[in-house]
């Protein structure tokens, strides 16, 4: 969608070395798979998996350390964007919540995400 390439697009202007540089600093966080794979995934579940992501990449870059390190202009920017496909996401849910009366994301799914981002700032 166009949101997504919104935030995509000032992700990578929020780049400030070239990746080649960083190999050897490099971790792998192990994005949890599980949560994207298994008995497939439905649309109403990817939407919540979308929103749980969107929502910890939001507080990623809402840190102290975050402010210091980029372009407050672009976090701005960032921020205002990331905050509108929460909105959006957030519209859907309850659309897809209403349809089913319960939860769309399974308690397993969120705490995998939980996990990732904790380990991803641990690393930060």
């Amino acid at each position: 969608s166009l949101a997504n390439r919104r935030v995509l697009t000032l992700l990578r202007q929020l780049r400030r070395v070239s990746p080649s540089s960083c190999l050897q600093d490099r971790n792998d966080f192990s994005f949890p798979q599980e949560v994207l794979h298994g008995s497939q995934l439905q649309k109403a579940q990817a939407i919540s998996v979308l929103h749980e992501v969107t929502q910890h990449t939001f507080q990623l870059f809402s840190t102290e350390g975050s402010a210091t390190t980029w372009d407050q202009s672009l976090l701005d920017k960032l921020h205002a964007a990331l905050d509108q496909q929460l909105t959006d996401l957030q519209a859907c849910l309850r659309q897809e919540e209403g349809l089913r009366g319960a939860p769309l994301l399974k308690e397993d799914s969120s705490l995998a995400v939980r996990k990732y981002f904790h380990r991803l700032t641990l690393y930060l």
